[in-house]
């Protein structure tokens, strides 16, 4: 069964590129570095101690980490089957209940947490209704896509509130290059499938997507800041680019902006970006994760491999790269397989957290006041 576009759903065409029509944007971004004028001169520094064996926590392949609606942090903690909720400090604050080997997580308006795992569900655990207390809260899950059982769900993000975009493999289709199975799909507050949004599967130009890892809304950004910027649909995505059968994808990190036209909503590729860092296949390798912070910044892990080491970047809103931590290992700036990043939300004092997979650990940085 193929996935047919329903008219409710956000449309491109090539055509938008050559109407004359005027467009009124949504909300954007507005160029953070000029903002804050000595970002780039800053450098990140390790927090420690790191969040290991060593120091009383015991991860297994955690595999992403997100900062709630509510302030508190999530860790898939994929080798353990459990989400573990922690604060802002990095205090474990409660486990939940079995999950098989959570992938990625998000929080709706609502604070139910949805999380996916590599299967064709999602899942949910509804924060609330046991008064924040996760070991208690039951592992539901609200949506099966029985038609494609082989089908895996391993990017998850809210928009809108409550709706939510996943990102989708099929290894089914993998075996040929003319078939597609590389998606991100739409889903209704209800967990309905409302249909893949309309890119490209397996191209390899803006707005096509192979073997996708990540997906977040631009909500993330404006949440509790402003409610329109809210209830945009522009989101960024990353995938690896590539697959044994596929050629290479020329944009790893996507930025895909919401404009009117005629009154109708429609998703296109912020081509603007094209030609700065966040855009260039020179920097990374296996992208696995995307955070963004009040401000605008991007933040984006990589998992290395290809020639690149692993570590994270952040990104200008407009794309340039401002500060990196690389390096493959188990010191204080070094990573193994990360996957998965989180920041706080504003500047100062503003934390990352890096689910650095390989190593069983989550990792901390600041940045340094030491100009």
């Amino acid at each position: 069964m193929k996935y047919r576009v329903p008219p409710t759903i956000l449309l491109l065409t090539l055509l938008i590129f050559s109407c004359s029509h005027d467009k009124i944007a949504l909300p954007e971004i507005p160029e953070a570095e000029d903002q804050f004028g000595n970002v780039g001169q800053q450098v990140y520094v390790a927090i420690n101690p790191p969040l290991d064996a060593a120091s009383g926590f015991s991860y297994n392949q955690p595999s992403d980490i997100y900062l709630g609606a509510d302030n508190f942090l999530y860790v898939c903690d994929t080798g353990n089957d459990r989400i573990v909720m922690l604060d802002v400090g990095g205090d474990v604050q409660g486990v939940s209940q079995t999950i098989p080997h959570p992938e990625s997580v998000t929080q709706n308006d609502s604070l139910q947490l949805l999380i996916v795992n590599k299967t064709n569900a999602v899942f949910k655990i509804d924060m609330v209704a046991v008064g924040h207390d996760i070991a208690s809260a039951p592992v539901e899950k609200v949506f099966e896509q029985s038609s494609k059982p082989n089908r895996q769900f391993n990017g998850i993000s809210t928009h809108a509130g409550y709706e939510y975009y996943v990102t989708v493999l099929d290894p089914d289709d993998s075996s040929s290059v003319t078939k597609e199975f590389s998606f991100v799909y739409d889903f209704t507050r209800q967990h309905t499938l409302k249909g893949p949004l309309p890119f490209f599967p397996n191209g390899t130009g803006l707005f096509s997507t192979i073997y996708p890892t990540s997906v977040v809304s631009i909500r993330e950004r404006w949440l509790d800041v402003s409610s329109s910027g809210e209830i945009s649909p522009a989101l960024y995505f990353t995938h690896i680019g590539r697959t044994s059968q596929l050629e290479q994808n020329n944009f790893k990190v996507q930025h895909i902006t919401a404009t009117v036209i005629d009154g109708t909503v429609s998703l296109i590729p912020n081509i603007g970006l094209v030609g700065q860092d966040i855009y260039s296949i020179d920097l990374k390798s296996n992208l696995e994760d995307v955070a963004l912070d009040r401000s605008g910044f991007i933040f984006v892990v990589d998992a290395g491999g290809s020639g690149t080491e692993p570590g994270f970047y952040r990104f200008s809103s407009t794309g340039k790269l401002q500060q990196s931590v690389l390096g493959l290992g188990n010191g204080d700036q070094q990573f193994n397989n990360p996957k998965g990043i989180a920041v706080l939300p504003f500047l100062e004092q503003q934390v990352v957290f890096v689910a650095d997979t390989g190593n069983n650990r989550i990792v901390r940085f600041r940045l340094s006041t030491d100009l």
